[in-house]
């Protein structure tokens, strides 16, 4: 991952990124145990998302991002947050330092054998790692299906097919650290205002590599389509799809 790609994005990331629901970290404690006092990685922190809702469950957090400028929001948004600037790759951890890894919306983003390599390294014997995505899903309705025809016409390297990609099961297929990772959804939906929708549109890559003028352009349609169905306020099925896999 190129470092601070998401830095220049800091601001809408932290106003609009949506949280995971109460069930993704229910999912985490049914399988590996209370999150009270166990050591966690926040891999990909960004802005802390994660973070802050691990620490809601009195989990000892590390975050590490390879962007600085989200870090310094994570630790304003959570004083006393410890945040290091590191790849998920490249770790600067103790072996068998960690309970538990966690990547909110990142694992796509790590180099994955190495990263692997990495997550059996610094993880305990009888460790968790662990990735999940939340992902829109009102697949076949006319708005939502114009909105992605928009974003794959519009922005290079998008497609509504990256939803559906399997980022987990072959990176540690071989690595003999883990047992195979298991898949897990928790639907949910989420309530969100067309702005706070487009704020947090400005916030992914795909977004953030567009020129001004077809940034704006984009937002403009997107805007369009959205507020001709939902009127201000959307209500939108999702689905946080959550990967575990176990250090034997």
């Amino acid at each position: 991952m190129r470092p601070g790609i998401f830095d220049g994005a800091a601001e809408q990331y932290d106003a609009a990124r949506p949280a995971y629901p109460a069930g993704t970290y229910d999912l985490v404690e049914s399988v590996t145990g209370p999150l009270a006092g166990r050591v966690v990685g926040d891999g990909g922190a960004g802005t802390g998302v994660v973070s802050r809702q691990l620490l809601e469950r009195d989990a000892r957090v590390v975050a590490f991002d390879t962007g600085p400028g989200m870090l310094r929001r994570a630790t304003l948004r959570s004083p006393g947050l410890r945040a290091v600037v590191a790849d998920a790759a490249a770790l600067p951890f103790a072996t068998a330092s960690m309970d538990l890894l966690c990547f909110g919306q990142s694992w796509h983003w790590v180099d994955q054998l190495a990263g692997a390599r990495e997550a059996g390294r610094v993880l305990r014997p009888g460790g968790w790692w662990t990735a999940w995505w939340n992902q829109a899903r009102p697949d076949g309705e006319a708005c939502f299906e114009g909105y992605l025809d928009a974003l794959e016409t519009r922005c290079d390297g998008y497609s509504r097919a990256q939803r559906d990609i399997d980022w987990c099961a072959e990176t540690f297929r071989h690595d003999g650290h883990f047992d195979q990772p298991d898949r897990h959804v928790v639907p949910w939906v989420r309530r969100v205002s067309v702005g706070h929708w487009l704020t947090d549109l400005e916030s992914h890559s795909y977004v953030i590599a567009m020129g001004g003028a077809e940034r704006d352009a984009l937002l403009s349609e997107c805007e369009a389509i959205l507020r001709g169905h939902f009127g201000d306020q959307m209500v939108v099925p999702y689905e946080t799809v959550v990967w575990m896999a176990r250090r034997g």
